[in-house]
């Protein structure tokens, strides 16, 4: 045969069942563009990490002297610049302080940082980039002009500009910036959040040493390498060179992959990957068995065709070539289209990345890598499923290719099963569930399909609830004391009786007020180790104690309470001994650290893993007795947390006011923004399962064309016949949400219990699968397939009968 005759024919094919290839081509392109967006976000995070520290110049090394240790402006510079591979240095203050930017109705007090710079650099190191307002200038140097962190000015929705108080005076800043070494502003124990109750200032370094009384001082030094230079043999000659000019002041140098911003922005990336890439992975596939399934029943609907070619006498290998055209038009549409749908999904996820990463600049560069292995699984799947049906057909004889539908499989099926089973009703009525019996293969091809993309969005969506469940029981945990419980963090431990204990407790804001003490301490187990935020808790206290889901704590017990995941991950239980790791007073202003063996008493049902609790007997062992660093707080009758902050700003010792459930809303907002990637990939496996639905549907009334004429010319309706269809639809539609359910289940507990341990470590998220995910499973797998047939009616009402019982055209 002419080439111009298969192409005529193709062409032919391709008018008649247009709607089919462009579907089964969507299918294929929504799997390979999320396959490819998907994929591609590690690329995109470190391309805009790497982009954002390179255009905010963020340094190869930084010198701080001890805490509390000062030298005069030039000592710092002309040291480290004396050692080799040095190429610039540029000094700056870098001191603790309270932080005020309360508005009226708003009241914001947190501990924070000022950092004082030199303005007059005209290459500056660790820059700062402008995301409202403006940047400091450097005619700002001495003004009492500075600029806030964005991602605290952003948590407080704060203006662009404004008036801001701290320790030593107040200041106007004109802008919010991001600054290379607080991308990432994390708090002890995790590596998010600490942007609610901890704030930066960027000032000139004049003006920060007007505020801090350090007139002419400095204690931090930054360093740019010469190019080509190696950093650990730089680190140590910076070191060598501080020990031998400098050695009355103790310095430590940090490198920049040391930078908690550096090591958590990469970290990060390579972390939440695996799970991305399996989700992506999932739906690739999904879509790819979904697409299999769908163009195998196209070409099993020809099965008559290749018949009465073979009775013809035309060759075998000629007769493939019609089928095949078919599927290679398909995977041609999906490689078309899953292009526009690759970078629609890039410019879907850009606004989230902005969102997600606190970085100055956002990088979604095309990745070709991952859309060239999606489309080439999107082009093989047609011709593989195209090839099976031909293989079939080619095998037997023509008369027995001629036949279609349930005649084409051997025997009935399993039909004969509902001899032994009383069915109500008539042929009819009974009809739906026989053609679901008697051809099995193509019934459980259906299932298999939707029930592959069916999984997809159980197991993304109970991701979704999963993560919404953990934020839950963590805010739950949090308020269990009442929802306004405040803490108030003192500057320093302080005596409980103390004037600045005993005024915040007097304050008429504060309806009751119980002194605590929470420390920095390392647990060692079996396992590891594990950083923690010790709380001494007294056995009577009144606003709060944490709730046990093992053990418990009494007075004066020595036991410590471990989340479960800090259980887990030390490999301990309830009764086992750990080492803890804990602050001791030295002198009089100082600390120290001392190990002792405490028994674990309990395990809490917070999610966080940093939080532990020890009785209040345990600040005897500390030389903390009588001492306290917090004051937790609930308001008076008719009072909230906000007139607390109100009250107890400036007051003598308070360095900041912030509620108790504030670590469970930071937490929600950052699983809520890893959560939005994963919406869109719930909302496009959900169209997947729609498309799904028509296309089996369309497909199953071409294959059925001859049958329902027959029906049609024996006097049955065409309502009849469209009953029969939704019926047969809702038990597939069953039997695919079954199997979904499951295999969903399965895929949801492995990346709970594995990847999730991995990409979280500071978390314990448990696996939860929500109402709102069985509906939208139910609307996929059984409401769809059963509205579906609907749009077949038309089709059904204008059918030439006698035209599709012709044997031959």
């Amino acid at each position: 045969m002419r080439r111009g005759l298969w192409l005529r024919w193709a062409w032919r094919d391709l008018k008649a069942r247009w709607t089919v290839v462009l579907a089964t081509g969507l299918v294929l392109a929504i799997g390979t563009g999320l396959f490819a967006t998907l994929g591609a976000m590690k690329a995109w995070r470190i391309a805009s990490a790497d982009a954002s520290f390179s255009a905010l110049s963020l340094h190869d090394l930084r010198v701080s002297a001890a805490e509390g240790s000062f030298v005069d402006s030039g000592r710092l510079r002309a040291v480290a610049s004396s050692a080799p591979g040095i190429a610039q240095a540029q000094e700056r203050l870098s001191v603790p302080s309270q932080i005020d930017v309360s508005r009226p109705g708003a009241p914001v007090l947190v501990a924070g940082r000022i950092v004082g710079m030199d303005l007059s650099a005209a290459r500056p190191i660790d820059g700062l980039g402008p995301h409202r307002g403006r940047a400091l200038r450097h005619d700002d140097a001495g003004k009492p002009l500075a600029v806030l962190e964005r991602s605290f000015a952003t948590y407080h929705e704060l203006p662009a500009t404004g008036t801001l108080r701290v320790s030593g005076g107040a200041l106007r800043y004109v802008g919010h910036a991001m600054a290379p070494e607080w991308f990432v502003v994390a708090r002890e124990g995790a590596a998010w959040g600490a942007e609610a109750s901890f704030g930066v200032v960027f000032t000139s370094l004049q003006t920060a040493q007007r505020l801090a009384g350090r007139a002419g001082k400095v204690n931090e030094v930054v360093l740019r390498m010469e190019s080509g230079r190696d950093v650990t043999s730089t680190k140590a000659a910076v070191e060598r060179a501080f020990a031998s000019k400098l050695p009355d002041v103790g310095v430590t140098v940090t490198t920049r992959d040391g930078e908690d911003a550096h090591r958590f922005l990469y970290r990060d990336a390579e972390n939440d990957q695996r799970v991305m890439l399996v989700f992506a992975l999932l739906i690739l596939l999904g879509a790819g068995l979904g697409a299999f399934n769908l163009v195998g029943r196209v070409v099993e609907a020809q099965r008559r065709e290749i018949g009465i070619g073979m009775a013809l006498g035309v060759e075998p290998g000629r007769l493939a070539i019609r089928p095949l055209l078919l599927a290679l038009q398909v995977g041609v549409v999906g490689m078309a289209l899953g292009i526009g749908v690759t970078i629609g999904t890039a410019e879907l996820f850009k606004p989230l990345l902005e969102e997600m990463l606190p970085l100055p600049v956002i990088e979604t560069p095309f990745q070709r890598g991952f859309f060239l292995l999606g489309s080439a699984l999107g082009l093989l799947v047609p011709l593989a499923a195209a090839l099976l049906p031909v293989w079939r057909g080619v095998r037997v004889a023509p008369v027995e290719a001629i036949r279609i539908g349930f005649r084409a499989a051997k025997g009935a099926g399993l039909a004969g099963l509902l001899r032994r089973v009383p069915v109500p009703g008539s042929s009819l009525s009974q009809m739906p569930l026989r053609n679901v019996l008697r051809a099995p293969r193509r019934s459980l091809m259906t299932v298999a399909g939707v029930g592959a993309v069916i999984s997809v969005v159980i197991a993304l969506g109970g991701m979704i609830d999963s993560f919404d469940a953990t934020v839950r029981q963590a805010l739950d945990d949090a308020e269990r004391g009442g929802r306004n419980r405040t803490i108030v963090t003192l500057d320093r431990p302080r005596a409980i009786d103390s004037a600045e204990v005993r005024a915040i407790a007097g304050d008429t804001a504060v309806g009751a007020a119980e002194p605590g003490l929470r420390l920095p301490a390392s647990i060692v187990g079996p396992g590891g180790s594990v950083d923690v935020g010790l709380e001494l808790i007294a056995a009577d206290s009144r606003l709060w104690r944490p709730r046990f889901e093992e053990g418990g704590l009494g007075a004066g017990d020595r036991g410590l309470v471990l989340s479960r995941r800090a259980a887990e991950d030390l490999d301990v239980s309830v009764g086992d001994s750990v080492t803890l790791r804990y602050p001791v007073r030295t002198g009089t202003a100082t600390l120290g650290s001392a190990d002792t063996r405490a028994r674990v008493a309990g395990i809490h049902a917070s999610p966080l893993r940093h939080l532990a609790f020890a009785d209040a007997g345990w600040a005897s062992a500390m030389g903390l007795a009588g001492s306290a660093n917090i004051v937790a707080v609930a308001p008076a009758a008719g009072a909230t947390p906000r007139d607390v902050q109100s009250a107890l700003f400036g007051r003598a010792g308070v360095a900041s006011v912030e509620e108790a459930a504030i670590a469970g809303r930071t937490l929600d907002d950052a699983l809520d923004q890893f959560g939005s990637v994963l919406r869109i990939g719930w909302i496009f496996a959900l169209a997947l399962g729609l498309l799904m639905a028509f296309n089996a549907t369309t497909i199953n009334t071409d294959e059925r064309r001859r049958e329902h004429a027959t029906m049609f010319a024996f006097g049955v309706r065409p309502r009849s016949v469209l009953r029969i269809t939704v019926l047969e639809n809702v038990a597939i539609g069953l039997l695919a949400t079954v199997v979904g359910l499951a295999l969903g289940t399965a895929i949801l507990g492995w990346v709970v219990g594995s990847l999730v341990r991995e990409t979280f470590p500071d978390l314990a998220v448990q696996m939860a699968i929500a109402p709102r995910t069985l509906i939208a499973v139910a609307l996929a797998g059984v409401v769809a397939l059963a509205l579906a047939p609907v749009v077949t009616l038309r089709r059904l009402q204008r059918m030439d009968v006698p035209s599709t019982l012709r044997v031959m055209e």
